[in-house]
């Protein structure tokens, strides 16, 4: 495609600058080459500017499909003659203008677009290239013809070839970076990336007009897109441009990918028949085989909104009804196939529309509303995910309508039950208030007399208790539950709040192991969106059991998800001492769990807050606490407690700090939770600096009992180790939590057995130091000032020469003392140290 925008800003591209410069400055040429909007001209551009004016004169220019036209095209305004010219006379004539232009400089013609050439300016290219008085460099388009003049150039080694392509997700979020002057959400570099394949060129335009349309907006100190992909004027333009002179046939084929992509070929072949080769063979469909079938897509992701924003309506209906005739029912997925009924205005199944729904409801509420309110005409049960996708949007007022009004028209009792449990759903998340919500499905299972019907609210009520905050009792309801069926409604939610529960508890293994089983038929009701992948990743994590493995990103398709990934990530870093990259993750999921349910708002709030109060930033720590204190729903109970005690310690405040550490243990407790007790109880014990007082290790050693976290049992071992004091215990406990990835604790504990071998003459205090200043580098934490070392004078002569290198024999000559004298010295220099041999004397001492 003729592309020919450059992005106005250049990043993420220092490696290939560095080759292709030091290619011209070696006197040998450069050829750049790479898809169309890739960057090739900005490439040349810095290049070029790196270039010292002193020493080289650069002249540019770029041919064209209408410089193709004219013998020389490219070359007119540098020849200044008009007319009929031989290959001589233009050679002779460009190379004296070049000349004249650098003067003793050495001239550097760059040539832009030289796939564009017509074969005398390409031969003339080709014999500047063996000029050894000038410098070429060019950059051409890949997939498209060149003549053979043009290949010549880097086949026949005249100049360096150097192929470019589009950037990846990393750089991608670099370049945004540079456009916003800002950061931006990992999920929209995700979806940026998806839509423009890395384009430099499509990257740059997409931003600027999400900016100039406000979908692109600011929101905790991040850039997030908000809403569906739109191509902007520019690129709109290039498409069509493209596009033009295609015939209806190929037009169809194009448009009905577009609709729904990826297609299987037979199809698309059935809905437009004999133009997939020739469009392949034209970049504008790829395709791939996968699962012994042949998909066919789009050459370029935004080219289908721009298909799909031109496209008329009665063409899109008269495809949409093609593609559904073609496809078989286990074709396309459910959203795909609910597009096309919509698009097609014929009969629609309210089923599938209400699949869809519940499967695009988090990525694109408003395409959730549009099916689910044409669901809702045939289906009252439609009004369950028409209601969530308001939520997302933010209307939970109008979402609560939508359900009362249904369940009042319901004419089935079974109608007006899954209803009620959305509406006590509703209650809990949209209106936290969980306690509320328990209530009004208590009432529902008095009037309830089926098992099954029983089940299903008892396993959402076990969920209900679970955000509550009543953990216990969440659990016990959930077992209860699964005590009386392996399948059926109900077990889903029940099995998922039991293996939450777990792991609050502090059977981690077991969450876990409960967590993992993702069988169809245990399918969370639909009242319940997207919270199976939510919570069982929460199970999965909390609390860590290996804080080595790495959390990944979710895959983004549309709008930003619930921000799990974000949350469970950010929590990790946070734990493995890694403040600021935690800080970054919990940003991102403070904001995403700001709308729809919210699940895990109150703990993305707390934990930012708790990075924050650990890099002395106290204001901003109680700012981003402050509105949990009135919010109702939680996982993680005393969570906002403990946040407010991390913000007292880090202004000062130990009194206050132990008070609302306090607090956090009790609501711990209360809420049976083990394993949070655990943690709380830890944390408090490196609040003061007299250490932790008789109670709370007494109480410490009676909760780790019933927890089987390593972290957490790692954790509470070395604080039990503090109150007995030996040196080499407290060494061994710290090199078990570096082990664990637990580097703040491990910190914290080896500076503390440091010492205390330094007091007691511990033989390994060497280790300690060492194992200090590697967790200090890694977790970037200033070495403390250096203190004076108790040594004499004579042992500072002695120690000064030691580690400048001299043997003890020729310190016994240098100072005429005997070398046992020496060895004596040297012997009370390493315990004063702390170090084994003269290798390990401070660097002070040197030299």
């Amino acid at each position: 495609m003729p592309y020919d925008l450059v992005p106005g800003t250049f990043v993420a591209r220092e490696q290939e600058r560095k080759q292709v410069l030091g290619a011209v400055l070696a006197r040998k040429g450069a050829a750049v080459v790479g898809p169309a909007g890739v960057g090739r001209t900005a490439l040349l551009t810095a290049v070029t500017a790196q270039l010292g004016a002193s020493r080289f004169e650069v002249v540019w220019t770029a041919a064209t499909e209408a410089s193709r036209q004219v013998p020389f095209g490219v070359f007119r305004g540098l020849l200044g003659v008009g007319g009929r010219l031989d290959h001589g006379q233009a050679y002779g004539l460009l190379g004296a203008e070049l000349a004249r232009r650098a003067g003793r400089r050495t001239p550097v013609l760059v040539i832009d677009d030289v796939h564009h050439l017509d074969d005398a300016s390409a031969a003339l290219t080709l014999s500047l290239a063996g000029d050894g008085n000038l410098r070429l460099v060019v950059s051409a388009q890949s997939g498209l013809p060149a003549s053979d003049a043009v290949v010549a150039l880097w086949k026949d080694s005249y100049l360096e070839r150097f192929d470019i392509a589009p950037f990846g997700p990393a750089d991608t979020g670099r370049l945004v970076h540079a456009l916003m002057e800002g950061a931006a959400a990992h999920p929209t570099v995700d979806l940026l990336y998806q839509w423009t394949g890395g384009n430099p060129l499509f990257l740059t335009e997409l931003v600027r007009h999400g900016r100039a349309t406000r979908r692109l907006v600011s929101a905790g100190g991040l850039w997030w897109w908000r809403g569906p992909l739109s191509v902007p004027p520019r690129l709109a333009e290039l498409f069509e441009r493209e596009l033009r002179g295609l015939d209806p046939r190929h037009q169809d084929a194009l448009a009905a990918v577009a609709l729904g992509e990826p297609l299987s070929l037979p199809v698309l072949e059935a809905v437009a028949p004999d133009v997939v080769e020739s469009l392949e063979e034209q970049g504008l469909l790829c395709t791939v085989e996968l699962g012994g079938q042949i998909l066919v897509r789009l050459g370029q992701p935004m080219l289908g909104a721009a298909l799909r924003h031109r496209l008329p309506r009665l063409r899109r209906r008269r495809l949409a009804a093609a593609l559904l005739d073609a496809c078989t029912p286990s074709g396309p997925d459910p959203v795909t196939r609910a597009r096309w009924q919509l698009d097609a205005h014929g009969p629609v199944d309210s089923a599938l529309l209400i699949r869809a729904a519940e499967t695009v409801c988090r990525q694109d509420p408003e395409l959730a509303c549009r099916f689910a309110r044409r669901a809702l005409e045939r289906s009252s049960a439609a009004a369950v995910p028409l209601a969530h996708a308001l939520v997302e949007l933010g209307d939970t007022a109008q979402a609560r309508k939508v359900l009362e009004r249904t369940r009042e028209a319901a004419t089935t009792p079974s109608g007006r039950l899954r209803l009620a449990t959305a509406l006590a759903a509703h209650r809990c998340w949209a209106d936290r208030d969980p306690a509320g919500a328990a209530d009004e499905l208590v009432a529902l299972r008095a009037e309830a007399t089926a098992p099954s019907a029983q089940a299903a609210l008892d396993g959402v009520h076990s969920l209900v208790l679970l955000f509550g905050g009543r953990t216990g009792a969440a659990a016990r309801l959930a077992e209860r539950v699964l005590h009386q069926a392996s399948h059926g409604p109900g077990v889903a939610a029940a099995r998922l709040a039991l293996a939450a529960s777990l792991a609050l508890t502090g059977r981690t293994a077991d969450a876990a192991t409960l967590a993992e089983d993702p069988s169809p038929d245990r399918a969370l009701p639909s009242y319940l969106p997207d919270l199976a992948p939510s919570l069982r990743a929460f199970a999965q994590l909390w609390p860590a059991s290996d804080l080595r493995r790495p959390i990944g990103r979710r895959p983004v398709q549309g709008l930003p998800p619930g921000g799990e990934g974000a949350l469970l990530g950010g929590y990790l870093q946070w734990v493995r001492g890694l403040r600021t990259d935690a800080m970054a993750r919990l940003r991102e999921a403070v904001v995403q769990q700001a709308g729809g349910p919210r699940l895990f708002l109150t703990e993305a709030s707390s934990w930012l807050a708790i990075c924050l109060a650990e890099e002395q930033r106290p204001d901003c720590a109680e700012q981003a606490i402050a509105p949990c204190w009135s919010d109702r729903v939680a996982v993680v109970p005393g969570q906002v407690h403990r946040a407010a005690a991390v913000i007292a310690a880090a202004r000062g405040d130990t009194a206050g700090a132990a008070v609302s550490m306090r607090a956090a243990v009790d609501a711990a407790r209360e809420a049976g939770c083990w394993a949070v007790e655990a943690e709380y109880l830890t944390y408090a014990a490196w609040l003061g600096p007299a250490g932790p007082p008789p109670a709370v290790l007494d109480r410490l050693a009676e909760v780790v009992r019933h927890v089987d976290a390593p972290r957490l049992v790692t954790g509470a071992e070395a604080v039990l180790a503090l109150a007995r004091g030996a040196g080499t215990e407290l060494l061994d406990h710290a090199v078990r939590l570096d082990a664990l990835g637990l580097s703040t604790q491990a910190w914290r504990l080896a500076e503390r057995a440091a010492a205390t071998l330094q007091q007691q003459g511990g033989s390994r205090r060497g280790d300690a130091v060492v194992l200090v200043g590697r967790l200090r580098e890694r977790l970037g934490v200033a070495p403390p000032p250096a203190q004076p070392v108790a040594l004499t004078t004579r042992e500072v002569e002695i120690a000064s020469l030691a580690a400048g290198g001299l043997s003890d024999r020729a310190i016994s000559h240098r100072l005429a003392v005997s070398v046992r004298t020496v060895e004596s010295h040297l012997t009370r220099i390493y315990r004063k140290l702390g170090v084994h041999s003269r290798r390990d004397l401070p660097p002070v001492l040197r030299g």
